[in-house]
């Protein structure tokens, strides 16, 4: 392990549209990655967070180089996390969700395959194309780890993996494999190379997410800080990105009932902070609300028959609540890595682990 005792050690990607979106994001969050030197260093400083060494590896070495210590943790894609990383006991999914870099990897086949829509007909192709010409259909992909494993799971055994450096959508055109399993987001590339998706042929819904270490000894006090730091600020700009802010008043007399409608009918987060002087039963309660942004109209009609008044809505830049759930769960697997806790925390959007993802 050669990641500094003292300051956290983070990988970012060092090229392409995932490094561009990284960047961008931790900008977003508040922290300027800033080149320390004259520029010729692949090293740079988060500004806002002093006890941060940024390296940049390339993005699918990054689980790797952090399972091994060069790094106490990264920013990649899960893809390529759940493709070239070991997982527990080397390393934890610490953020499953950043909310960009999102693709789906996907089992693609030719569309000339009309008989072909689901992976039980490919199942049964697979089988027959290996009677009738003495050879199993070839899969070209970059993801073979994960390729076998969703194979495997579907009960596809008649394949040959053809490992791709290039293309992988012209492999089938340029006769080289049958089908692929490739990323894809809107589906056009596949479509203009002539393949289609298949039913039940989604591998992996993936983003970028952020993973670190799992070796107890390369962690110190402040790389723990800075991490808890970083994580916290990151969830809670994620929060406001989700999430309007909602200040009105309301009759005091049924503040309390209406509280808890907006808490358990709308999913609001509420607090209030006062209540205006008035005769019994006239004075009014000063309250805030978070609101999710698709619930926005619901929740404002629903204050109105409340007789709400001054319904001001507002957009948070940061909405920071107690402890950090990302970061609580990840000290949890460091201290005891046998446990049976969850392996990764529930992301602050809402929307869970990645359904999709298999264990390594």
């Amino acid at each position: 392990m050669t990641a500094r005792a003292q300051k956290l050690v983070l990988a970012l990607p060092s090229k392409g549209r995932l490094q561009q979106q990284s960047i961008a994001f931790l900008n977003g969050c508040g922290f300027d990655v800033r080149r320390v030197g004259n520029g010729r260093e692949y090293v740079s400083a988060l500004v806002g967070l002093d006890d941060v060494e940024v390296i940049y590896l390339r993005p699918e070495e990054i689980p790797a180089r952090v399972e091994q210590g060069d790094a106490h943790a990264g920013i990649t894609g899960e893809d390529l996390y759940r493709e070239y990383g070991e997982g527990e006991p080397a390393s934890a999914l610490v953020m499953p969700k950043l909310g960009f870099g999102g693709a789906r990897l996907v089992v693609a086949i030719p569309q000339s395959w009309v008989d072909v829509s689901t992976m039980a007909d490919l199942d049964e192709a697979a089988m027959l194309f290996h009677q009738r010409h003495g050879r199993s259909l070839r899969v070209a992909t970059k993801f073979s780890r994960l390729t076998r494993a969703f194979l495997a799971e579907s009960g596809i055994v008649e394949y040959s993996l053809v490992g791709s450096s290039g293309a992988t959508e012209g492999a089938p055109a340029a006769g080289v494999a049958d089908f692929v399993v490739d990323l894809t987001s809107t589906g056009t590339t596949l479509a203009e190379n002539h393949l289609k998706e298949i039913a039940g042929g989604t591998v992996l819904q993936t983003e970028a997410c952020l993973i670190a270490s799992l070796h107890p000894a390369l962690w110190s006090e402040r790389a723990l800080g800075a991490l808890e730091q970083f994580v916290a600020q990151i969830e809670a700009r994620i929060r406001a990105t989700s999430q309007l802010v909602l200040r009105f008043s309301i009759p005091a007399k049924s503040a309390a009932k209406n509280k808890q409608r907006l808490a358990e009918k709308y999913g609001c987060v509420v607090s209030s902070w006062g209540e205006a002087p008035g005769a019994p039963d006239q004075g009014r309660a000063f309250m805030v609300a978070y609101c999710q942004r698709a619930k926005l109209y619901s929740v404002v009609k629903f204050l109105k028959s409340c007789d709400a008044a001054s319904v001001l809505v507002d957009r948070g830049e940061f909405i920071f609540e107690g402890a950090s759930p990302a970061f609580e769960t990840f000290r949890k697997i460091l201290k005891h890595p046998r446990s049976t806790e969850p392996r990764v925390a529930s992301d602050p959007l809402g929307r869970g682990a990645n359904s999709a993802a298999r264990p390594l």
